[in-house]
């Protein structure tokens, strides 16, 4: 269980991802200040994007451009040790709505129809496993 993380780093952390990306040796500033490791926190703050989208608080746009945003600590870390989860999964549901898949309709929203139900599945899983 990693502990309460102060609401104004959230945002400040969410913020700097969908605005350019937030890369490791940058979160590592946050992480020594928390008390996390960066797994950790990356995690907490991809748990907390898809909460926001599943619960309709955060538009899609505004979701995938922060996990987009993520995406290379996230990598980084899993270079280093295993791969984030469920940080990784969540950045992949993400991705699913970037596009129409093959056989869709052009009235299909991606992003309800492959991430919304991975994410959900996701959380999910983190309540039962809780």
């Amino acid at each position: 269980m990693i502990k309460a993380i102060p609401h104004t780093e959230v945002e400040v952390l969410l913020s700097k991802a969908q605005e350019g990306g937030l890369e490791l040796t940058c979160l590592s500033v946050y992480c020594l200040n928390l008390g996390l490791r960066p797994v950790e926190l990356l995690n907490a703050l991809s748990i907390e994007v898809a909460r926001r989208f599943v619960l309709g608080e955060m538009p899609y746009a505004v979701s995938d451009d922060i996990m987009n945003g993520l995406f290379t600590a996230i990598f980084d870390v899993g270079m280093e040790e295993v791969m984030p989860q469920p940080a990784f999964n969540i950045h992949l549901a993400f991705d699913e709505g970037e596009y129409q898949h093959l056989g869709d309709s052009d009235h299909i929203a991606p992003s309800e129809r492959y991430s919304r139900p991975y994410l959900v599945e996701i959380l999910r899983g983190l309540v039962d496993t809780a």
